[in-house]
């Protein structure tokens, strides 16, 4: 049987971080991934700032962090200062997840822009190595999510960047199925690629039209990834990244102002595949929060049937 600790970015419901553990905890959590955190960033805080601000509220109500959701290296590779101020962002960073007992630091490799991807390898590497030489020896990893327009937003440069980098000791992997999805990849062919390397898991499905669903409902083949990790005897994290508010906000836009299904046709989709899918009448709106609660008991639903112990 294998472990899996569910965790998730709270914060698409709400930035208030107590409304945020008190849905962790009715849903019988208690790690969130902090990426806004009463309305500010998780980047955003110094140390200090965060020992003496929001430390008190994790402690008294007993809640963890499962990874840092920082937004390191969400930066084009050619910005010198943006760069600079990441560095200096890492290095409080890194204090604020060793104070919580947390190993992981969510970042990205660089926004290439107008060149080819690689073009900018060499750089990436660069970049990453002096990212990885601060958190050398403080107990953290650097933990690589693949995202949309990023050097490894496809899996074979993953990989590539993976194996060039080889140090598994300080740079681990994150896989996000919908990420891949919206790059035009086949989540499962991913997976198969890197998950010898992958450490922890974003919660995240995409519909074929391009939009964010409940998981389960689009294209990310989870029973067979699910399934594959029980085999394999995974033991980590998953944390829930549903990006369905669109779906909570969006919704009664998308159907009732004049045209908008029309200029947004690929949501008017997405949207009536959810509805069908979640048994919710076209006139019917829901919450950030219900959404959220859905994606939370698809995952466990689909966690018990591939025999997963949570």
């Amino acid at each position: 049987m294998s472990k899996i600790i569910i965790s998730g970015f709270y914060d698409e419901v709400s930035g208030d971080l107590n409304t945020q553990i008190k849905l962790a905890k009715s849903l019988g959590r208690n790690y969130i991934c902090p990426r806004t955190v009463n309305g500010k960033g998780i980047a955003e805080y110094t140390a200090e700032e965060f020992k003496e601000k929001i430390l008190p509220i994790l402690q008294k109500e007993d809640i963890h962090f499962s990874s840092l959701g920082s937004p390191i290296g969400k930066v084009g590779i050619d910005n010198e200062e943006g760069f600079k101020k990441q560095k200096q962002k890492l290095v409080e960073l890194i204090k604020i997840a060793q104070m919580t007992d947390c190993h992981y630091i969510r970042m990205f490799s660089f926004f290439y822009g107008d060149k080819k991807p690689e073009e900018c390898f060499d750089k990436v590497v660069s970049r990453i190595k002096e990212l990885i030489e601060i958190v050398k020896g403080t107990g953290v990893k650097l933990l690589h999510e693949n995202e949309k327009e990023i050097y490894g937003d496809v899996p074979e440069r993953v990989l590539k960047l993976y194996q060039t980098i080889n140090d598994p000791e300080n740079f681990a992997l994150c896989y996000d199925a919908s990420n891949y999805i919206q790059c035009k990849v086949d989540p499962k062919a991913a997976f198969d690629m890197l998950k010898d390397y992958v450490v922890y898991y974003h919660i995240k499905d995409c519909s074929k039209y391009g939009v964010e669903v409940p998981v389960g409902l689009g294209e990310g083949n989870y029973s067979y990834i699910l399934s594959e990790l029980v085999k394999r005897g995974y033991e980590g994290f998953m944390t829930l990244e549903p990006h369905t508010f669109k779906y909570a906000c969006f919704k009664a836009p998308v159907y009732f102002v004049p045209f908008a299904a029309l200029m947004m046709r690929n949501y008017y989709k997405a949207f009536r595949l959810v509805d069908k899918k979640m048994g919710i009448g076209f006139f019917k709106t829901v919450t950030r929060k219900d959404v959220f609660v859905w994606q939370h008991d698809n995952l466990v639903k689909l966690l018990q049937e591939a025999g997963a112990e949570i």
